[in-house]
């Protein structure tokens, strides 16, 4: 009498194939969260970058404006009088190109930093930021390095007195580190304050 072997080819998976079929399923949910994040971070820094340059261009049609405006001025002969164009290389001494000063301070911003704020009150020029935390180096030291890069850069640091390192904290943003800075550049001709002096007063 044949012995046949049998074997069952209906059995059920056993527990480590399920296990590494749920640890498959987790990974990939996992990868598909980090994907939203990383795309989401993207699409944020898009639309911030859209909005300086929107700002930019609206800044430059107004000078644009402005200096159409003069030479029409020119152009019909118009007789200005002493205080006229005393009080225009006044402006033209105080007045501060912001589109450039933007654009200057994006370029010289590192890719791995990111400017989270501006605000101009009192004179003074307020920049807030971020930067990611290294091992090798202090969280000083990476601000410092950034505001000593703006106040080597003479054509925007010339608009302003010493940029200086206000202060800083670190911060747990989603597990990962971050320094949060400010960074204060008061305006070097206050608005109102700064006069030319005029012969014979």
């Amino acid at each position: 009498m044949k012995k046949y072997i049998i074997i069952n080819l209906n059995q059920s998976e056993s527990k480590e194939t399920r296990q590494e079929r749920v640890n498959e399923q987790i990974r990939w949910v996992l990868f598909s969260v980090f994907l939203i994040l990383f795309l989401g971070a993207n699409i944020r820094l898009w639309m911030i970058s859209s909005g300086y340059d929107r700002i930019i261009i609206q800044k430059e049609n107004e000078i644009e404006k402005v200096k159409m405006e003069i030479k029409a001025l020119e152009a019909k002969g118009k007789n200005l009088s002493k205080d006229d164009i005393l009080s225009f290389a006044e402006l033209e001494q105080t007045r501060y190109l912001w589109a450039r000063n933007m654009e200057m301070l994006g370029e010289m911003t590192p890719n791995d930093m990111a400017i989270t704020g501006l605000k101009f009150k009192h004179d003074k020029l307020t920049i807030t930021g971020i930067a990611p935390v290294y091992d090798d180096r202090k969280d000083f030291e990476i601000i410092n390095s950034y505001v000593q890069k703006l106040n080597n850069n003479s054509e925007f640091a010339n608009h302003f007195q010493r940029i200086k390192y206000v202060g800083h904290n670190r911060l747990n943003f989603r597990g990962q580190d971050i320094v949060k800075f400010e960074v204060l550049a008061p305006a070097k001709y206050s608005s109102g304050k700064k006069k030319i002096k005029r012969k014979g007063r």
